[in-house]
């Protein structure tokens, strides 16, 4: 749904005025800050042929997201600040992970109480948030199941991040309550890159206490801007998700509900940043124990109507 002009040119000179003060400020205040990166290697999964069927035995392999790269060093005066507010109004769910400069969100948060449903999506531009998003709602052990996910610019452009939400009812209404039972929460997995360079990973490979499961996960990097975030879909802005399901039913009704870009991976082929909508089936090591993953790319395409 296209915009109305007079709300976009506000949105434009917010940004301008937000993104030049800020950087005023940085440039005027603060060192440049030194940059530091280090890659930690895992294992790659073993991955099955792609086919939803539901009786497909998994592969005994450990599914993580793909290499994780680390954030460069942010300002110490913006990861000081940030840090001070976060622990100062911790009640509004939200903490810095200063290893990724990212901005994630804690379990449980008062957004837990809201639940969700589709109008809450038409809300986010008001506070100019402009993200792409799908939808899958599916059937599985007497609950009809949510789960949402989102990408693009957070925050007048400041930030870009994702989100991946779950959620599950089992009334008639069409809204969705937050998973109350522990047992319905996910140990979801991902990773956001803008431009071909990784942002941040889910959960964070330092932070402490970042583990899941969760039933919503997002993270919004500061500072890294989203170029075409006022025209979906957000192509700069990739996702590499992995989500691990109670049993190999559940992950077939997910398939089943995936939008149709997305297709299995050929066989010979590896999952990359360079093969978006495809997906592979594997399985994955939880505290729950072994369970059947599915890993996608999402890049070229949005549900949502930003």
């Amino acid at each position: 749904m296209k915009r109305n002009s007079f709300f976009r040119a506000l949105c434009v000179a917010l940004c301008a005025a937000l993104l030049l003060g800020t950087f005023a400020i940085l440039f005027s205040s603060l060192a440049a800050a030194e940059e530091e990166e280090e890659i930690v290697a895992v294992v790659p999964a073993q991955e099955d042929e792609a086919a939803p069927e539901a009786d497909k035995a998994p592969a005994r392999a450990e599914t993580p997201v793909s290499e994780v790269s680390q954030a460069e060093e942010a300002p110490n005066f913006l990861v000081g600040a940030l840090d001070w507010f976060f622990r100062t109004f911790g009640f509004i769910g939200f903490t810095l992970d200063p290893y990724q400069f990212t901005i994630i969100n804690q379990t449980p948060t008062f957004q837990w109480l809201l639940g969700f449903n589709d109008f809450y999506d038409q809300l986010p531009w008001v506070v100019n948030v402009w993200t792409d998003h799908f939808t899958c709602q599916f059937p599985y052990e007497g609950k009809d199941w949510r789960i949402q996910f989102w990408k693009g610019g957070y925050g007048l452009c400041l930030a870009t991040g994702g989100e991946i939400g779950v959620y599950n009812k089992t009334w008639d209404l069409e809204h969705y309550a937050c998973p109350v039972d522990q047992n319905d929460w996910m140990y979801l997995e991902y990773s956001v890159y803008n431009k071909g360079k990784h942002l941040f990973t889910r959960p964070s490979p330092r932070l402490s206490g970042d583990t899941g499961p969760y039933w919503w996960a997002t993270g919004y990097r500061v500072l890294s801007i989203c170029t075409d975030f006022f025209n979906g879909p957000r192509k700069n802005v990739i996702m590499d998700a992995t989500l691990p399901f109670k049993s190999v039913e559940m992950r077939t009704a997910f398939i089943n509900a995936m939008p149709g870009e997305f297709e299995p991976l050929p066989a010979g082929q590896t999952l990359s940043l360079s093969t978006p909508e495809k997906y592979t089936l594997g399985t994955k090591m939880t505290p729950d124990g072994e369970q059947p993953c599915l890993r996608f790319i999402w890049q070229n395409f949005t549900k949502g109507i930003y």
